[in-house]
C-alpha cells in the first residue's frame, strides 16, 4: 500500500506483515545505488527521516534499520532496483490495539532470526489491525 509517492522514490507500507511496526519499503527507480543523482539522496535523506518522526510519534519506536537489500532481484530473475528497507525498532514493549507488542531481539540485525520459525519475530497484528497502522501513517505522514 503507497504511503508516499515522490519524484524519485515511493514509500511502500508492508500490509502483509508488520512484526515491527510501521516497518515500510522505499523503492527508487534507479538499478544501483551508485546511478542515483544527488536530487535522488536527498528526497531519500527526508523520507528517511519523516519515518523516523512518524514511528516515534505513533509507536515511540527506541531507533531504526534501514537497509539496501537486492540480491533477491537477481535470484527471482527480476530487475533489480534500488529499495531500502525501514525497519522500526523498539526497546521497550509498546501496547497497541490491546496487545502488547514486544521486539525479542532489539539489538540484533532483523534478519538474524528470520529463516528459523522458532526464534523469527512474529506479527501479532490481524489485516485489520495493519490497515490501521497504515492509516495512522498515512494520517501523520507530512510531505
Amino acid at each position: 500500500m503507497e504511503l508516499y509517492k515522490g519524484k524519485y522514490f515511493e514509500v511502500v507500507f508492508e500490509d502483509w506483515c508488520q512484526e515491527f511496526p510501521g516497518a515500510c519499503i522505499i523503492s527508487g527507480h534507479k538499478e544501483q545505488l551508485s546511478d542515483m543523482t544527488p536530487e535522488e539522496w536527498q528526497e531519500l535523506g527526508v523520507l528517511e527521516k519523516e519515518l523516523e518522526r512518524v514511528c516515534k510519534k505513533i509507536f515511540k519506536a527506541t531507533m531504526f534499520n534501514f537497509a539496501c537489500l537486492m540480491n533477491n532481484a537477481y535470484r527471482d530473475n527480476e530487475k533489480p532496483h534500488v529499495h531500502f528497507w525501514f525497519v522500526p525498532r523498539y526497546k521497550e514493549p509498546i501496547k497497541l490495539f490491546n496487545k502488547e507488542y514486544k521486539d525479542r531481539h532489539f539489538g540484533y540485525n532483523f534478519w538474524k532470526w528470520a529463516t528459523n520459525r522458532f526464534k523469527s519475530q512474529k506479527d501479532i497484528f490481524t489485516h485489520e489491525e495493519r490497515m490501521k497502522i497504515f492509516e495512522m501513517m498515512k494520517e501523520e505522514f507530512k510531505i
